[in-house]
């Protein structure tokens, strides 16, 4: 793997832009549309190998039909609202997520959807936690506490769509009424405190700036490229590829805490989307984890099996 680094010093403005936004609400239109592009592309790169791509561009344009035929009412963003001032480990949890109906109806949609493309077992797993409300929330309860490995993977991308469809709206609308906390030092969403799925370098008019892009609620926070994501240490900061130094996916790697967060260079590359292009990179990722290195964030088609 090469090593390269054009990280900018905390004290060092982009020209021409006055002003950082702390975060980038999300455009729902916009990025599943752009997901799907990117979806579609990996699936033709693989040919007959990439059918969970083309399966996960199903789902995609499922959560773009609830986002365009079912928008939210104000009652369903008051109380996601309330849910996100919220911390995750927070014993009532449930009780909100079960007052909740809108992600409850996007789940029933997307799994009717999807479940004729998966294997049975995972079809009928789908529909029995749609015929259980108490199950589903207790499983939407351990995805949002990060105990990943309580939920069955195939059931867990499908319900986290269905959250991520109705989180996302609901920031979007709420923007910065949303935020619970600083995003100069978060590790995960300001908004919703799920981890981030990919560290972004962005072109165009914030050239140069890195966002983090929330794995739930879709979210980008700024963050100052100089520091370590994770522990914030700037001394052993590291970027690597597997080709050129001009690769537009990278490794960011910090040596003092031993972390390493995808990156992605929409300055040198902006047709790439984080959630799609990351899960088609794996290689890197299992190329930087041989170093002993940890990845910080989840992608979201990816839960841990």
């Amino acid at each position: 793997m090469l090593s390269t680094s054009d990280i900018v010093a905390p004290d060092k403005r982009t020209p021409g832009v006055a002003t950082i936004d702390p975060a980038i609400f999300p455009m729902l239109d916009k990025l599943y549309a752009r997901r799907i592009k990117r979806l579609n592309a990996q699936a033709d790169l693989l040919g007959e190998n990439g059918a969970y791509f083309r399966f996960l561009t199903h789902l995609v344009q499922g959560q773009q039909r609830i986002a365009e035929q079912s928008p939210l009412g104000p009652d369903d963003v008051e109380a996601i609202r309330a849910l996100l001032q919220q911390k995750p480990e927070n014993t009532q949890l449930e009780n909100l997520l079960s007052n909740i109906t809108c992600w409850q109806a996007a789940y029933a949609t997307l799994a009717k959807q999807v479940a004729p493309l998966l294997p049975q077992d995972v079809g009928d797993k789908l529909a029995v936690l749609s015929a259980d409300k108490t199950q589903l929330t207790q499983a939407a309860a351990h995805l949002l506490r990060f105990d990943y490995q309580q939920v069955d993977a195939g059931v867990a991308v499908v319900l986290w769509a269905a959250l991520s469809t109705c989180w996302a709206q609901a920031v979007s609308l709420l923007q910065e009424e949303s935020m619970t906390q600083p995003t100069a030092q978060a590790v995960c969403c300001p908004c919703c405190h799920a981890p981030p799925v990919a560290s972004l370098v962005l072109g165009g008019a914030r050239e140069g700036f890195r966002y983090l892009q929330c794995s739930l609620c879709e979210v980008r926070w700024h963050r100052v490229r100089a520091v370590c994501v994770d522990c914030g240490a700037s001394g052993q900061i590291e970027h690597w590829t597997l080709d050129d130094a001009k690769s537009a996916l990278q490794i960011e790697t910090c040596g003092d805490c031993k972390s390493y967060i995808k990156t992605f260079r929409l300055d040198y590359d902006p047709e790439l989307e984080a959630v799609a292009d990351d899960l088609g990179s794996l290689s890197l990722d299992a190329a930087i984890e041989a170093e002993g290195f940890k990845r910080i964030g989840l992608n979201p088609f990816a839960f841990p099996a």
